[in-house]
């Protein structure tokens, strides 16, 4: 009996310290995660309240000032927070992000073209994926793979620039340009124009990026998927002479260029762009190609209003795509990836500030004279062709800014001289749909 008592107290001795040294394995590791925990909330709590600076770089050099301004706006509210805002200069070839960058300085967060980001940039950029502002947004900008990597600073368009107090005049009365959905609709409209005493009603410049990155890109939004079809025209697969949309847009050129309707048709490549503008700004001609920054250009008369009829590139009014405005982020700010956590928090809370801040979204839209990405934004652009702009948006009148799928240097350095030998009847269709054939294949 009693060596069975011993044996059952030896039992529970064992079991006895078998369970403490579980509770201390259990409490050790539990100890050791919650300190893992806790060092891990405290280097984001410093990320967020130590001191960092971090340089921001604007790509529109127009807003300089006022870039420099929100800085100091924005660090009112974030003082731990230093942003030394760099602008571009306004003409300058060179971006100011590859200026500061060649320099040796580290620029948390650049303002760039969204077709850069998913180019030259590509290897740099951080995924923004969950930020809060997404959620306020149809224009977040995304990589190739899918993931969010842009945050939209400004929606711009493009289209036939028209002057709506000359075309109402001629029409004799309210004119919808929603209403011009045909390239015989438009024709229609010129000649109603020039009937009202306007003999030569359009005013068309063909400096290089107009006619090419920007008037010539508009064909890749015949395609759901943009970035597919891009790659089907580096692989070869696109017969661009005869593909109707491609053509289409062409066709509607040689109005815009001709003899019949342009007021420089005679001799159409030369420095037009200043002249063709006051023409319209003036009344003495009704159309022009442009986008809403061009406002400012057109020196309008007082008591001239203006508007945006989408460029016309069929006849068939029935087409999906057809009488929409050209628009979408123009620039897009993206986050270096090999910037610290501290950094890249910062430029996350200065995003946050221009989409969620009553100063942020001021200095925008009524500062900046931008047309807001989000949604949230209650400000409205006072510039008459952004107002026409933010229209067609509201109205889903739009289609996807054609310009980010395209080098805008190389259609500028290699498809604009065989663009401009078309207009200036050096060059046939022919000839222009090899020159597209040539430069895509060349990138496969």
């Amino acid at each position: 009996m009693k060596k069975v008592l011993s044996l059952i107290l030896l039992v529970a001795l064992v079991l006895s310290v078998t369970a403490c040294a579980s509770t201390a394995t259990t409490t050790a590791a539990t100890t050791a995660a919650a300190g893992e925990t806790t060092a891990a909330a405290t280097e984001a709590t410093t990320a967020s309240t130590e001191p960092v600076t971090i340089i921001v770089t604007n790509g529109k050099g127009e807003i300089a000032a006022q870039f420099t301004q929100a800085a100091k706006d924005f660090q009112v509210v974030n003082p731990n927070i230093t942003v030394d805002a760099q602008s571009v200069t306004v003409g300058d070839t060179v971006g100011i992000y590859d200026k500061l960058t060649a320099a040796g300085k580290k620029v948390v967060m650049p303002m760039v073209e969204p077709y850069s980001v998913n180019d030259k940039y590509k290897d740099i950029v951080a995924s923004m994926d969950g930020a809060k502002w997404i959620a306020d947004t149809d224009s977040a900008f995304k990589n190739a793979a899918g993931n969010i990597v842009g945050f939209p600073f400004v929606i711009e368009g493009f289209g036939i620039v028209y002057n709506k107090t000359v075309v109402e005049k001629a029409v004799g009365g309210t004119f919808d340009p929603y209403s011009i959905k045909t390239r015989d609709q438009f024709i229609a409209l010129l000649d109603k124009v020039v009937a009202s005493g306007i003999k030569l009603p359009i005013a068309y410049q063909t400096e290089f990026w107009s006619v090419s990155n920007h008037y010539s890109s508009q064909f890749i939004n015949q395609a759901t998927d943009k970035l597919a079809f891009v790659a089907d025209m580096k692989a070869g697969k696109v017969d661009f002479i005869n593909n109707a949309v491609w053509n289409g847009y062409y066709d509607t050129m040689d109005v815009l260029a001709s003899k019949k309707y342009n007021v420089y048709g005679e001799r159409p490549l030369g420095k037009y762009y200043d002249e063709a503008h006051v023409k319209v700004g003036s009344g003495a001609a009704a159309f022009l190609f442009n986008g809403n920054w061009a406002f400012d250009s057109l020196k309008a008369v007082a008591g001239n209003e203006f508007g945006f009829i989408g460029v016309p590139f069929t006849n068939d009014e029935k087409d999906p795509n057809a009488g929409k405005i050209t628009a979408g982020p123009t620039q897009v700010m993206i986050i270096d990836k090999s910037a610290t956590p501290a950094e890249q928090a910062a430029a996350e809370k200065f995003l946050e500030w221009m989409v969620y801040d009553t100063k942020g979204q001021d200095f925008v839209v009524n500062q900046s004279q931008c047309i807001s990405a989000f949604k949230n934004n209650p400000n409205k652009v006072t510039n008459p062709l952004g107002a026409a702009l933010a229209d067609a948006i509201g109205k889903g009148m739009t289609l996807d800014f054609s310009t980010n799928y395209v080098s805008a240097g190389d259609y500028g350095d290699i498809l604009a001289p065989d663009v401009q030998k078309y207009i200036d009847g050096k060059e046939t269709r022919a000839d222009l749909a090899k020159a597209f054939t040539a430069y895509y294949t060349s990138l496969g």
